[in-house]
């Protein structure tokens, strides 16, 4: 810069006009000092602009998951507070005890096991009752629990069985690989003689067969009306699944698919579906449906999961995230999943995803509190 002025004013002074050294220096550092003074404000003037305006770019990219976390806390109140979702804390009672616990609506109660016993815990009241005292022969923080209004069942040496209404108890002595209780009736798996599945009326208690099993890994599902079995079994063209669906009233086979998937497992009975878990050659499980009208397998385009419940277009997922999970909740639409974020601002890991039979989804939380929370699915939709 300074050669440049130095340059200009040999241009401009008359050839024959001499400056002294010390004038020059002068005019020189004058002309300097002014183009400095025009250039530095301008730099002072726009950094703090441009920092300004990064932090609030940033600050606002910052803010946007702390923004949506408080709009589904505060949508998760709300539905709380107009009883679309009820938590209930069973107080002590420890976590093992409640993660297999039933809801029955008809009583409004939590049924749960310990190791001393079976328990019923009334909502309403807020009170516990004993079902079924200790006893010295089982452990009952490890038993294969069913129950509604009328009946408790529990597993151990047999299936055990337990009148709500008179208050006494059974024992169905036959070894078994899985039960069901629909309504007066016992759908179980016997494994005493030839492995088959049976119904148990327990008012007459009258045991009929339903199905004998001829293949190997064997999966259930059971509405009041239906029965459906899965079995893998091995062909000509290798492995491959044969479904059957039973009525439980007349004891007829009413339909019969074959499914080309090695595995079918975690079955769900729905109206016209049968829900599960696909697999083949040792390939990761996907979440699917047999489409009982067509015989075709559809696969769902949902998240990554490990369990799943579903009730009519309502499915549940406990959808992975890192090494952990937790349920989430969306609405079915053909094979594509909406999310519904209700329970997104729970601020907990939700567990165990079941539905009961009125379609409530059934969760149990984490926190410290380990609660329960009962979510009506068809108040969620009236919005």
């Amino acid at each position: 810069m300074t050669n440049k002025v130095q340059n200009q004013l040999d241009a401009v002074l008359p050839e024959r006009l001499v400056l002294e050294d010390m004038v020059k220096q002068h005019i020189l550092h004058q002309a300097h000092q002014r183009l400095d003074a025009e250039v530095v404000p301008k730099r002072l003037t726009l950094k703090p602009l441009m920092t300004a305006a990064a932090f609030v770019v940033v600050a606002g990219v910052l803010a946007v998951p702390y923004v949506e976390y408080e709009q589904q806390e505060r949508a998760f109140q709300e539905a709380l507070s107009e009883e679309k979702i009820q938590k209930v804390v069973v107080p002590n009672v420890s976590y093992p005890s409640l993660i297999n616990s039933i809801y029955v609506e008809e009583n409004n109660e939590i049924i749960h096991t310990d190791e001393r016993g079976i328990y019923s815990y009334s909502i309403d009241t807020k009170t516990e009752t004993v079902l079924v005292a200790p006893t010295e022969s089982i452990e009952f923080s490890s038993v294969d629990l069913a129950a509604n209004e009328r009946w408790v069942i529990w597993g151990g040496h047999g299936i055990h069985i337990l009148n709500r209404d008179t208050g006494e108890q059974n024992v169905l002595l036959e070894a078994y690989g899985s039960f069901e209780l629909v309504g007066d009736q016992i759908i179980y798996l016997g494994l005493s003689e030839m492995p088959s599945y049976y119904v148990y009326d327990l008012n007459t208690e009258e045991k009929l067969l339903l199905h004998e099993i001829d293949g190997g890994g064997s999966f259930p599902t059971v509405t009041h009306e239906r029965l459906a079995v899965a079995e893998e079994k091995e062909g000509d063209n290798g492995k491959s699944v044969h479904v059957s669906i039973y009525n439980i009233e007349s004891r007829e086979l009413m339909q019969t698919y074959t499914v080309p998937y090695e595995s079918f497992s975690y079955l769900t009975l729905g109206d016209d579906r049968i829900y599960g878990q696909f697999s083949s050659n040792g390939d990761d499980t996907t979440l699917g449906y047999l489409d009982l009208a067509t015989g075709k397998v559809h696969i769902l385009d949902v998240p990554e999961n490990s369990a799943y419940a579903i009730y009519d277009n309502y499915l549940a997922l406990s959808v992975t995230k890192g090494e952990s999970d937790t349920v989430k909740l969306f609405h079915l639409k053909e094979d594509t999943a909406d999310p519904i974020k209700t329970l997104n601002g729970v601020g907990e890991r939700l567990v165990k995803p079941r539905f009961n039979e009125s379609g409530k989804l059934i969760v149990n939380g984490e926190g410290l509190e380990t609660p329960l929370y009962i979510i009506d699915t068809k108040k969620l939709h009236e919005n």
